[in-house]
């Protein structure tokens, strides 16, 4: 009884399982396509969280890039009324910087 029971079990399942795919080449296919299809899935996914990754990097340095500009815009408009105020004065109030001629020093003691 006991040899029949060492008959009934195969000496290795592995190289059972692997004879027996070799056997039904449908099978085999469609275990590696599986597998293949597996594989893709988790490449893919992979992929795409570093494509996400990049797009909220990209999103945050345009955020900083748009606030360095706005800035630029204020300090840009604070210079060209800075230039308005001097061109009115240069030209409606004939005002001039003084020369180093014009400048007196006053001693207070």
């Amino acid at each position: 009884m006991n040899t029949k029971a060492n008959h009934r079990q195969p000496p290795n399942l592995f190289f059972e399982i692997i004879k027996g795919l070799g056997a039904n080449k449908l099978t085999l296919a469609l275990l590696v396509t599986i597998f293949v299809s597996g594989f893709s899935v988790v490449q893919v996914t992979h992929l795409a969280r570093g494509q996400l990754i990049e797009q909220d990097k990209l999103l945050q340095e345009r955020d900083e890039l748009d606030l360095e500009w706005r800035y630029l815009l204020v300090e840009e408009e604070f210079y060209s009324q800075h230039a308005r105020i001097e061109e009115v004065a240069t030209s409606q109030l004939k005002m001039k910087r003084p020369t180093s001629q014009d400048e007196q020093v006053i001693i207070v003691k």
